[in-house]
């Protein structure tokens, strides 16, 4: 058993005192909550792009505009029936000329545009006439003369 005076006495030597369970459970806590607090903070800034973009379209072929192209390059679409695609992109207005991508096929009857950072369906009705088509974006990037920023779209019939 301590006494009062042994524990003064040590205190006079520079001994350690002995922590109460009590603070040492309130420094494991708030030690528990700041690393909480760190990885929650870190997921955000990983992974949060992710959170304000929506789910797809059901029924839609997800398609994403970026200063590579487009995401799937091909696209399988068929004749003579309505298509619907569900087009976003995460590049900033910054870099796109007018703050936008397009998607252009003069073929097919698209021209589309994209603001920047956003998801929009896009719904049209595609031609009758089976084949490989051209899809573009002319406005960033070198426009329809950067061999990036090309898609195709196969019409099956």
């Amino acid at each position: 058993m301590t006494t009062r005076s042994s524990r003064r006495a040590r205190a006079r030597e520079g001994a350690p005192q002995p922590v109460a369970p009590t603070t040492s459970r309130l420094r494991l806590g708030a030690f528990g909550i700041v690393v909480v607090a760190v990885l929650a903070v870190g997921a955000y800034l990983a992974f949060g792009d992710f959170l304000g973009r929506g789910g797809a379209v059901l029924g839609a072929t997800e398609v994403q505009s970026s200063m590579a192209g487009f995401t799937p390059s091909v696209i399988h679409v068929t004749a003579g029936q309505t298509a619907t695609l569900d087009w976003w992109t995460d590049d900033s207005a910054m870099h796109l000329e007018d703050g936008v991508h397009t998607m252009i096929s003069p073929e097919l009857g698209l021209d589309e545009t994209l603001p920047a950072e956003s998801r929009r369906t896009v719904t049209w009705q595609v031609p009758d006439r089976p084949g490989t088509y051209d899809v573009y974006c002319d406005t960033c990037c070198g426009g329809k003369d950067s061999p990036t920023m090309h898609g195709t779209i196969i019409v099956h019939a």
